[in-house]
C-alpha cells in the first residue's frame, strides 16, 4: 500500500499536473499562431510562409521532444537515465519558447512541469538540489534572450521586460518552494505509515517470539526442577538419611545401658553431635543449589542458541554465533546476563534498525568474557538511551561488567560488552551459624 501511495504521488501526481500543464501551452500557442490571423512575434516576416513554416516547427517539435523526454526521466529507474532526460528536456523546452514573448502563459506553463518534476519526483536532499538548478538555468534562459545565438533568416532577437521577467522569476520560485513542500510532507507521511506499519509487524513477531520464548522457559523450567527435584530427593535419602540413621543407632545403643563409664558416655555425644554437624552441612548445601535454581533456564548459553532458533523462525531475520572460546557455563547471574542483553538486542534490531542479519560473538579473555552483537540495519548517528540500553546498563553495573552501543562506519548498529570474570566469587549463607 505505501509503495502504492509513493508511486502516485511521486509519478502519477506529477504526470497529470504536467499533462494539464503542457496541454495548456499547446493550446495556447496553437489558438494564438496556427489557426489564428495573428501576426507573428516581429523576429518573423509573417508574410514570408516559409518563416511562418519555420517558426511552428520551431515550436512544436522541441516541444513535442520536451514533453517525451518528461515522461520518459519521470518513470525512468536508473538515476543518470533520469538525469540525461530532464536535461535534454529541458534544452528542448528552452528551444521551443526561445522566440517567444508568452511569458506568462505558454512559457509559465511549459517550464512550471520542469520545476514540478525536479522538486517532486525525485527523492530528497537530491531534488533540493535539481529544483534549484532548473530554477537558475530557467531563469537564466529567460534573463538572457540570446543564448541560443542569434537566428538566421531574417529573423531578430527580443528585448524582454525586466519587470515581466522579474515577476515570473517570482512565480517560478514560488512554484519551486511549494513542489518542494509538498513533496517533504508526502515523505514524511508516507514514512510515518510506514514507520506505523513496521512497528505493528514489529509488534506481532515480539509478541510471538516472547510467547514462544516463554513456552520453551516453562517447559524447559518444569523439566530442569523435575530433574532437580529428584537428584534432592536422592542426595537428601543418600547423606541426611545416612547421617540420621546413624544417630538414631547410636542414641538407642546408648539408651540400651543403664550405666555408662563418663568417659564413655562423652565419646559417644561426641559421634552423635559430629553426625548432627555433618546432617547439617550437607542439608546446607543442598538448600544453598535450590535457592539457585531461581532461574533454572540460565544455566547455560543453551538459552541463547534457543532463542536464535525461535527468533530466526519468527522474524526471518539470519542470525550467526560465534562463541569463540567461551565456556558452557559461566554460573547463573552471569548467564543471565548475558541471556537478557541478547533478547534486548534482538529486540532493538527488528524494532529500531530494521536489519536483516545479526552476528553475536563471544570471546573469553583471561579475566573478562566479550560479548559483541551486531545487526546490519540502518544504524544511528546520535545514541538515545531508552528503557532497552539503560536495562542492559543496570545489569551489567550489577556484574561490575560495561557497555558500549554505536553504529560502525560500514552502517548497522554495534553493542559491545564486557564482563569480569571472578573465578572465586563469595556465596552468601543460606542459613545462619
Amino acid at each position: 500500500m505505501n509503495m502504492l501511495r509513493r508511486d502516485f504521488f511521486n509519478k502519477i501526481f506529477p504526470a497529470l499536473i504536467a499533462a494539464v500543464l503542457f496541454a495548456s501551452a499547446c493550446i495556447l500557442f496553437t489558438q494564438k499562431y496556427a489557426i489564428s490571423n495573428k501576426p507573428l512575434p516581429n523576429i518573423f516576416h509573417s508574410v514570408d510562409s516559409e518563416n511562418r513554416m519555420l517558426f511552428l516547427i520551431n515550436f512544436y517539435f522541441p516541444f513535442s521532444v520536451s514533453v517525451l523526454c518528461f515522461y520518459i526521466c519521470l518513470f525512468l529507474r536508473r538515476f543518470f537515465f533520469r538525469i540525461f532526460c530532464l536535461s535534454t528536456g529541458l534544452v528542448m523546452a528552452i528551444i521551443a519558447s526561445y522566440v517567444l514573448s508568452d511569458f506568462f502563459t505558454i512559457i509559465f506553463c511549459t517550464y512550471s512541469a520542469y520545476i514540478l518534476i525536479s522538486a517532486v519526483s525525485f527523492t530528497p536532499p537530491r531534488n533540493y538540489f535539481l529544483t534549484a538548478v532548473v530554477f537558475l538555468v530557467l531563469i537564466f534562459s529567460i534573463f538572457h534572450p540570446v543564448l541560443l545565438g542569434p537566428v538566421t533568416g531574417g529573423l531578430r532577437n527580443i528585448a524582454p521586460i525586466q519587470n515581466e521577467l522579474i515577476i515570473l522569476m517570482i512565480y517560478f520560485l514560488i512554484l519551486a518552494v511549494t513542489f518542494l513542500s509538498v513533496r517533504f510532507l508526502i515523505e514524511k507521511l508516507i514514512n510515518s505509515e510506514a514507520t506505523a506499519v513496521h512497528l505493528n509487524a514489529v509488534s506481532a513477531k515480539m509478541l510471538l517470539f516472547n510467547h514462544r520464548l516463554q513456552e520453551y522457559v516453562i517447559n524447559s523450567g518444569e523439566e530442569i526442577i523435575k530433574k532437580d527435584r529428584l537428584r534432592f530427593t536422592r542426595d537428601l535419602h543418600d547423606s541426611c538419611g545416612y547421617v540420621f540413621t546413624n544417630i538414631i543407632a547410636v542414641t538407642e545403643a546408648a539408651m540400651s545401658f543403664s550405666s555408662m563409664e563418663p568417659e564413655k558416655m562423652r565419646s559417644t555425644y561426641q559421634l552423635i553431635s559430629n553426625q548432627a554437624r555433618q546432617g547439617l552441612k550437607q542439608t546446607r548445601e543442598t538448600l544453598h543449589l535450590i535457592r539457585e535454581l531461581e532461574d533454572p533456564v540460565a544455566r547455560s548459553i543453551d538459552t541463547i542458541y534457543e532463542m536464535k532458533s525461535i527468533f530466526q523462525e519468527v522474524t526471518n531475520i539470519r542470525v550467526n554465533i560465534e562463541s569463540g572460546n567461551m565456556k558452557h557455563d559461566y554460573g547463573p547471574t552471569v548467564n543471565t546476563v548475558l541471556t537478557r542483553i541478547v533478547q534486548e538486542a534482538f529486540t532493538n534490531s527488528i524494532r529500531h534498525g530494521q536489519a536483516s542479519q545479526i552476528l553475536i560473538h563471544f570471546w573469553e579473555y583471561p579475566e573478562s568474557l566479550s560479548m559483541t552483537v551486531t545487526d546490519n540495519g540502518i544504524g544511528t548517528q546520535q545514541i538515545v538511551k531508552g528503557i532497552g540500553l539503560a536495562g542492559m546498563e543496570e545489569r551489567l553495573a550489577a556484574v561490575g561488567g560495561s557497555l558500549e552501543a554505536f553504529s560502525p562506519e560500514d552502517g548497522g548498529f554495534r553493542l559491545k560488552v564486557l564482563i569480569p570474570l571472578i573465578h572465586d566469587s563469595i556465596k552468601e549463607a543460606v542459613w545462619g551459624n
